[in-house]
């Protein structure tokens, strides 16, 4: 069977199993764990997993690769393969962990599907483009993706895969991150939407400094007290710290009327619909 990458998905696939070897074993996945991969294509990292987790779940969009990996991977008893898109797949409702090669140009809509679940991932492994995985951690900035995600993971570059490894060699740098849970999160999960409603609002307005970002929403003497407390200057939402964006979004959490809290309320949706 020839396999036909497709371009709309921006996948390489890896090309050798003991570079996945290598992987699992920088990662924390061991027997007892349920792992969902995400694009598995040709089933390389499908079948190390199967050997490394306790349970599998392959998530294909592509029919013919899915067909393959059926026909290939029939016996493998600790596996699961569901053809379908995963921005559309339901996860898992019990602890698991994520380890795939994600499609690059949907790097931001994964990430997104899985911080806005109500059951987060335990531990997050993505072989992804270097430049995505540095706004993920916050380099050499903070972005609004790194912003996004700090409440809930501690995120860090594991290191860089040479480009020799996949089908078709990348034209960028790829790099292997991983997403550890927090034991204790800076934001409690029911609150997971209005922090991503206000990030999103704070990063989306257009104005010079962060603070003019949210002149809608905080008081003229709030802003005076976020300059003193909070050292925030005239700088721009990139430039404020993650403590310096939780900072305000637990005083408007606590302080801020309603009323105004409905100007940020589902920001996201609307912000979203805007740029489709």
């Amino acid at each position: 069977m020839v396999y036909h990458q497709k371009d709309s998905l921006s996948q390489n696939f890896i090309k050798y199993p003991s570079l996945v070897t290598e992987l699992l074993d920088t990662s924390d996945i061991n027997s007892n764990d349920l792992v969902l991969e995400i694009g598995p294509g040709k089933g390389i990292i499908t079948k190390e997993l199967a050997k490394k987790a306790k349970n599998v779940i392959a998530v294909e969009k592509d029919a013919v690769l899915s067909s393959e990996l059926f026909k290939d991977l029939k016996d493998v008893s600790n596996l699961k393969i569901v053809t379908q898109d995963i921005l559309n797949f339901n996860l898992p409702s019990t602890p698991y962990k994520v380890f795939s090669n994600i499609p690059f140009s949907i790097t931001s809509e994964i990430l997104a599907k899985f911080l806005k679940s109500i059951n987060l991932p335990e531990a997050m492994y993505f072989i992804m483009q270097r430049e995505a995985a540095e706004k993920f951690i916050g380099y050499p900035a903070e972005t609004q993706s790194s912003i996004l995600v700090k409440p809930w993971y501690d995120i860090e570059i594991l290191g860089n895969i040479d480009r020799t490894n996949f089908t078709l060699k990348p034209q960028v740098i790829i790099s292997f991150i991983q997403f550890l849970k927090k034991e204790t999160p800076f934001i409690k999960i029911e609150d997971k939407q209005d922090y991503r409603d206000f990030v999103i609002y704070g990063f989306n307005q257009w104005q010079p400094t962060i603070l003019e970002s949210f002149q809608k929403i905080f008081s003229y003497n709030q802003l005076k007290i976020f300059k003193k407390t909070l050292k925030i200057g005239d700088i721009k939402p990139s430039e404020a710290t993650f403590d310096m964006w939780l900072g305000l979004y637990k005083f408007y959490k606590k302080f801020v009327s309603e009323e105004k809290k409905n100007l940020i309320r589902g920001f996201e949706r609307l912000h979203n619909k805007k740029i489709q």
